[in-house]
């Protein structure tokens, strides 16, 4: 009964099953970054369709995993520890999170299976996945948010999602998501494949530094993701993940503990090693202080990112130039800093940003962005 998720174009009608029953749709020949949509099926009976469906060379993968193994059987020799750079960066909160950076040669390997994955197993997300994927982010999560018109929100996430993610829940999730769950019918690409992700774990889980680990989290919550999406819309709930911070919402109030509770019921009906973490769950309305991944979702139904924000945007605008103008000239770190936030502030609130920035140049006589731009080349 494995999982087949397909690409779900833009501006089309919604992917039906009988679309991709009698190869309607584009399936294995499409990649990644086409579009952000993506539509998952659960096939019950999936021998008595194989025929219909645009497949791939399952023995080709094979032998390409194979052939990855062989490559780099010399890393498999090594010591894991000797393989990793570990160090550590000050969370926002409080604390440190660790971080393991594969060296250059284990770095190369893992981007190298990244890519197989990807682009010849046409590995991809979740629909309701944004975290990690080409063309989502933070804002398109919360967008499907607004788009609901939501008032009522639940936010929570799960503890130690990474370093959770063990081998052992990697195989077996991974071994029900096509076409993974055909290349492991034979001994062979059993092997095969489960000698290659066990280059991707470090001290029992999913290391944080690793370009792979974003990737397999993606996939291995496939399933997880997919039932409680289906589950909760027929609700008239909305539910995005971003990495481990999950968002649900509703138009109306509901029993949040009641959701959380569906939450670690699915977690454990699929054996999951983790679980929501209570000290982050919260739950209010629009009408508060309702912040999601770093943006606000008002009572106006408009994503903004706060006045804070905002008089920030304003007061650096005006010492850099400043600081420009006097022959002061600020550090590269801070000039990328401040472009950033231009850039990530506009992809949020559009019209304010463009109104500020025109106004701000026309009083001084100037373009900030382009120096901004100019002086980080």
């Amino acid at each position: 009964m494995p999982y087949i998720t397909v690409i779900q174009p833009d501006h089309v009608h919604q992917i039906t099953w009988e679309d991709v029953l009698y190869d309607r749709v584009p399936f294995y020949n499409n990649r990644i970054n086409t579009t952000n949509n993506t539509r998952t099926f659960k096939v019950e009976r999936f021998y008595t369709i194989r025929q219909h469906l645009r497949m791939v060379n399952i023995d080709q993968l094979i032998l390409l995993l194979e052939t990855f193994n062989a490559t780099h059987d010399d890393l498999f020799k090594a010591k894991r520890e000797d393989l990793y750079h570990t160090f550590y960066l000050p969370k926002k909160k409080g604390g440190y999170r660790r971080i393991d950076a594969p060296l250059p040669p284990l770095m190369d390997a893992l981007r190298e299976l990244k890519q197989i994955f990807e682009y010849n197993f046409n590995a991809l997300h979740h629909t309701a996945a944004f975290a990690y994927a080409k063309k989502r982010s933070t804002i398109t999560a919360m967008r499907r948010h607004q788009q609901n018109q939501s008032r009522w929100f639940l936010k929570t996430d799960f503890s130690n999602f990474f370093g959770s993610t063990t081998e052992d829940f990697t195989w077996r999730m991974i071994s029900q998501i096509f076409p993974f769950s055909e290349v492991i019918r034979s001994q062979r690409g059993a092997d095969a494949l489960r000698k290659a992700l066990s280059l991707c774990f470090y001290n029992g889980g999913l290391p944080q530094g690793t370009p792979i680990s974003p990737t397999l989290t993606n996939l291995v919550m496939i399933p997880i993701d997919h039932r409680l999406y289906n589950e909760l819309r027929q609700k008239h709930f909305v539910y995005t993940r971003y990495a481990d911070d999950i968002q649900i919402s509703h138009r109306e109030s509901f029993d949040f503990n009641l959701i959380c509770q569906k939450i670690d019921a699915v977690l454990h009906e699929f054996d999951a090693p983790f679980r929501i973490k209570p000290s982050k769950t919260r739950y209010g309305s629009s009408a508060g202080q309702n912040w999601n991944l770093g943006v606000m979702l008002n009572k106006d139904n408009k994503l903004t990112v706060g006045w804070k924000a905002k008089q920030y945007l304003k007061s650096a605008c005006h010492n850099y130039l400043r600081d420009k103008r006097n022959g002061e000239r600020w550090d590269p770190h801070e000039v990328s800093v401040l472009s950033g936030k231009i850039a990530y502030y506009k992809m949020v609130e559009p019209d304010y940003v463009e109104g500020f920035l025109n106004w701000f140049n026309a009083k001084n006589n100037c373009n900030l962005v382009r120096m901004l731009r100019d002086e980080l080349k």
